[in-house]
Order: structure tokens, then sequence, then C-alpha cells
């Protein structure tokens, strides 16, 4: 099964085939403020799934967790991050699970950086939550 992720305004997409090894709640403060929201979700697909990346993107790279950068790849045009690609796991690709914009998308299996998590965000319920990183 084919699903792309894109931007707002459409001009960054990226296309996969399959289903994600994981999709990850996270509720790290880095995640909430690049989210701008109290947790953000994350898809994690091997690169040998990625059939296509269409439009041009900027790069800010953050200091994760672990210590290990990511590289954020964002739409110029509307500021949206789509993609990013984890230093640590370089043959991961990361895909922002909003950007694809599909209610019937996988829900999460993992959800980490709990101890940052707001109170009333609820981890829905088979998912195995991590007080830091899941490994």
């Amino acid at each position: 099964m084919e699903r792309t992720a894109s931007c707002l305004c459409g001009d960054l997409r990226i296309t996969v085939d399959g289903d994600p090894a994981r999709v990850n709640m996270c509720s790290c403060t880095e995640c909430q403020r690049r989210s701008g929201s109290a947790f953000q979700i994350g898809t994690f697909f091997q690169e040998s799934q990625i059939k296509a990346i269409e439009g041009e993107s900027r790069i800010y790279t953050r200091t994760g967790g672990s210590g290990n950068a990511i590289d954020l790849h964002f739409c110029p045009t509307c500021g949206v991050s789509v993609y990013f690609r984890p230093a640590a796991r370089p043959s991961i690709v990361g895909i922002h699970g909003g950007c694809f914009a599909d209610p019937d998308f996988p829900a999460p299996n993992t959800a980490g950086w709990n101890k940052h998590k707001h109170d009333w965000v609820v981890i829905p319920d088979g998912t195995e939550g991590f007080d830091e990183n899941p490994q």
C-alpha cells in the first residue's frame, strides 16, 4: 500500500510503500514545540520503503534526547516539517504522522518521553509507554 505525506501547501511530499515499522507518540518538549501540540506522531520507515521525495526542503538540525542529531526536513514555502532523518539510524526515515492526513493510519505502538506528557493526554490502550526514548 502506497501512502503520501505532504506539507500544508503540498510542495513537499514523500511517498512510502507499506506500513511503518513503528508509530511513536512523542511527548518530549522539542516535539511539542515543533508540532505546536502536546505531542507529535513519528512514523518510522526503512529507507527501502521510500518511493519518492518531491519538492524542495530546508533542513533544521536539532539534537535529540539521545545526544544524536536529527535532520528535520521542512517546506520552505509553508514551513511544515514533513520528514526527518535520525543520524543514529541512517537506514530509517521518520515521517510526521499528521502529514499523511489519513484517519485510517495505524495507531501508535509506542509512546515516548512520557515524563513530559501533559496530564490530560491519554495514551491509547495497548501502546507501550516509556519515560524517555523508546528503544
